[in-house]
């Protein structure tokens, strides 16, 4: 069986050659998937068990390990040095917006890799960073670490 494939028509053509060509298009191809059939979406098999991660769940762990640790260290760093800025106008804002995206941004970002490597558990220790802010700016406030 031969295909022969054909060119659009020119703007030029008038209506009736148009539809011819767009008919003859049409029925020139094969449809490579008929109705009722589902197309292929991966040549890789699905994880199994509902959706746990059973490819690499060490590496996942490990890489939302180091963003939650990132998140631990940098927060508290970049709110300190926001408490302590005098010298310039701005700096004290700059510190608190920096320490404001390793607060809560860091978190999330952990959280979407977690979830989409398919780690809930990992996830949901990921979100559980979200609260290290409210403990660690109480304790700046509230004892004599914070000067």
């Amino acid at each position: 069986m031969e295909y022969v494939l054909q060119s659009t028509p020119p703007a030029t053509a008038g209506p009736r050659d148009r539809e011819a060509v767009r008919r003859a298009c049409a029925t020139a191809l094969p449809d490579p998937f008929p109705k009722g059939t589902p197309a292929p979406v991966s040549d890789s098999p699905s994880a199994s068990g509902g959706g746990r991660n059973t490819r690499h769940p060490t590496g996942i762990r490990v890489v939302v390990l180091i963003l939650a640790l990132m998140a631990l260290a940098l927060g508290p760093a970049g709110y300190l040095m926001g408490v302590n800025a005098q010298s310039h106008a701005g700096s004290a804002a700059e510190w608190f917006t920096l320490s404001f995206g390793a607060f809560v941004g860091i978190p999330l970002l952990a959280a979407a890799v977690a979830t989409v490597a398919g780690d809930r558990r990992a996830a949901l220790w990921s979100l559980v960073l979200l609260a290290w802010p409210l403990v660690f700016v109480s304790l700046i406030h509230f004892t004599p670490l914070g000067g």
